[in-house]
């Protein structure tokens, strides 16, 4: 029995040391790369206290095109630092290191982090070096990240407003919805078809920046100082075209594998020739150009390298029932205070990525006006994204203003 008792001792001071050890430093338990912001695929190792090597997979069917880095630290964060050595050994066609990361301690309130090489000097390998934390559970992620779980917080939070119609157009591939907001003043002084009507929609799931901007429009639009602007327009917003990418760490493409942004056909949308949620998309839009209230304006809403940067097409209102481009050009810079935004420029012809982007297929088959709103790769925080879409959506009414 004494002997029993001296065993059981021992393994109970080995356990107390174990967790003591263990609580002492990060261990790659601590870590999940799974959640709304998560990166299928994704191998860690560690390499030393605090100091971790991972190894990114690849986007479907696209070997390349490295997944991004988003993950949990779960718990034991608290004390402790981190040196984070990230590899993709796909290719450098797209480096998963080209735009800046973000942590916070909720998931809400995000920190940038910059990477220590960047893409142009490093794109296959790079680190990351953390601060000591001050809480146990930690969240990462790329750009300011937004979950689709986010998505369905914001909708239920606009919806309550009553110039907003929630449509459900269809399921993701992995049965997610697929939401397009409708949001107008619902009285009738105006008929709907003399009022203005504006297309918002980002399709590249990981671009989290230009979904942060569209936030910024949505809620202008809802404010008491859009008032007008609602009784004379029609904005249709789709925050997140493709939602399954965020839980996966896909930055461009649907579970197909398919690039978002060269989903469109110009010739038509086709449940054969298209990716699933691109048909669904376009089929929508389709019916919105056949209503009564045809769509004006459609913005491409993504995140490339520099602060925002608006590339227009121009339709027939522009330079005839509306003052020249150049006008509208001149609004936005005004509006532009803290220079968050490039000035407008065109994009015509050859300068256009085609028709099977989200700009260049509109235009090509309806012929209306389509802005590429790219950038904002330089914008760091929440606060900034939110606030370049403001001035974007301030400038839109403006030069919108009346009604047809």
């Amino acid at each position: 029995m004494k002997t029993l008792r001296i065993t059981a001792l021992i393994l109970f001071l080995l356990a107390t040391m174990t967790a003591l050890v263990r609580a002492g430093e990060l261990e790659v338990g601590d870590f999940t790369f799974a959640g709304p912001l998560g990166s299928d695929g994704t191998r860690i190792e560690k390499v030393a206290k605090n100091h971790f090597r991972v190894t990114l997979a690849h986007a479907p069917n696209h070997p390349e095109w490295p997944n991004k880095l988003n993950f949990q630290i779960v718990r034991n964060a608290k004390g402790n630092d981190l040196c984070l050595e990230v590899l993709f050994d796909g290719g450098k066609s797209m480096a998963f290191n080209e735009y800046f990361q973000s942590w916070s301690y909720d998931g809400k309130t995000w920190q940038p982090m910059q990477w220590e090489k960047g893409y142009k000097q490093s794109p296959q390998q790079d680190w990351l070096t953390f601060p000591v934390f001050e809480r146990d559970r930690v969240f990462i992620g790329t750009q300011v990240p937004m979950s689709f779980e986010e998505v369905e917080e914001l909708i239920q939070r606009w919806k309550k407003h009553p110039a907003v119609k929630v449509h459900v157009i269809g399921k993701s591939l992995e049965g997610r919805s697929l939401y397009r907001l409708e949001i107008t003043d619902p009285a009738r002084k105006i008929p709907r078809e003399k009022r203005w009507v504006h297309y918002f929609a980002n399709q590249h799931p990981g671009e989290h920046n230009s979904q942060w901007r569209i936030v910024g429009m949505v809620d202008w639009i809802l404010s008491n100082e859009a008032a007008q602007f609602r009784r004379n327009s029609i904005c249709h917003v789709v925050l997140m075209m493709s939602p399954d990418g965020p839980s996966h760490g896909w930055y461009r493409v649907n579970a197909e594998g398919v690039d978002m942004n060269r989903s469109y056909r110009a010739a038509g949308s086709d449940k054969k020739e298209q990716a699933h949620e691109a048909f669904l998309w376009q089929k929508d839009l389709e019916t919105l150009m056949a209503s009564a209230s045809p769509v004006t304006t459609i913005w491409s809403c993504h995140t490339w390298s520099g602060i925002v940067e608006p590339l227009l097409t121009p339709g027939p209102e522009i330079g005839s029932r509306l003052p020249p481009w150049t006008e509208f050009a001149r609004i936005m810079q005004a509006h532009d205070t803290r220079s968050l935004i490039k000035p407008l420029k065109l994009r015509t012809g050859a300068t256009s990525y085609g028709s099977t982007t989200w700009t260049g297929g509109p235009h090509a088959q309806f012929g209306i006006t389509a802005i590429l709103c790219e950038g904002a790769a330089t914008l760091f925080t929440k606060e900034e994204n939110v606030e370049s879409g403001k001035v974007l959506i301030k400038a839109i009414a403006d030069y919108y203003s009346g009604h047809k």
